[in-house]
């Protein structure tokens, strides 16, 4: 996921230098409500043709079809399994998301990241001369404004929300790259194809922690 999953950054330190800790998570409210919304239309629309599906494989005429023509099988296990995944993969985004939480401390040497998910914890690490920049993004969908402070990495998957907020002034901006000592850059860097990573992934059942990396 990249950071735009994230809709509350809660900076418990580092507003005015380093190091710099926050929290990130997404709106469990708006998630909840998305989920129900998303399951619901899934089953209207899924449900039915599972029952007609399995209805139809139960009468004897349309199991004499299918064996005469199996083509006519592949393509109605090809039809539900195209409606599955249209509902399967963003009800997976949204429950992977309604459960990640992101714990960033970033200090003058390294960003150090931890993603606590579904399937457990994992650790990253990267130094911060490998980032870019920061670079100040608006984001809109369905009439909503949403103003984001990222920091930028080469590989976008690497790169860390530092602020989000309904408007974010110049000064904000440039407090924040006094802070980290890096320029400010175009929101476009975070739409570049993806280099490879160079981050540091950190086994979670060492000692070591964020608070190592700080």
């Amino acid at each position: 996921m990249r950071p735009e999953a994230f809709e509350i950054v809660d900076v418990t330190s580092g507003v005015e230098g380093l190091p710099l800790l926050s929290q990130q998570s997404s709106s469990r409210p708006a998630g909840i409500l998305n989920l129900a919304l998303l399951s619901s239309l899934a089953a209207v629309v899924v449900i039915p043709q599972l029952a007609l599906a399995v209805q139809a494989l139960s009468m004897a005429p349309t199991r004499a079809l299918i064996v005469a023509r199996p083509l006519l099988a592949l393509e109605l296990a090809i039809a539900i399994c195209f409606w599955i995944g249209i509902f399967g993969w963003p009800l997976k985004r949204l429950i992977s998301k309604l459960n990640w939480r992101r714990d960033v401390v970033i200090t003058r040497e390294r960003v150090a990241v931890r993603d606590d998910k579904t399937f457990g914890p994992r650790v990253w690490t990267a130094s911060l001369r490998e980032y870019q920049g920061v670079a100040h993004h608006i984001r809109t969908s369905l009439g909503a404004t949403r103003h984001e402070l990222v920091l930028v990495h080469p590989n976008s998957e690497r790169s860390v929300l530092l602020m989000v907020a309904e408007h974010i002034s110049q000064a904000d901006v440039r407090r924040f790259t006094r802070i980290l000592g890096l320029p400010e850059v175009s929101a476009a860097e975070l739409y570049r194809l993806r280099r490879p990573a160079t981050a540091e992934t950190i086994d979670v059942n060492e000692p070591e922690t964020l608070a190592v990396a700080a």
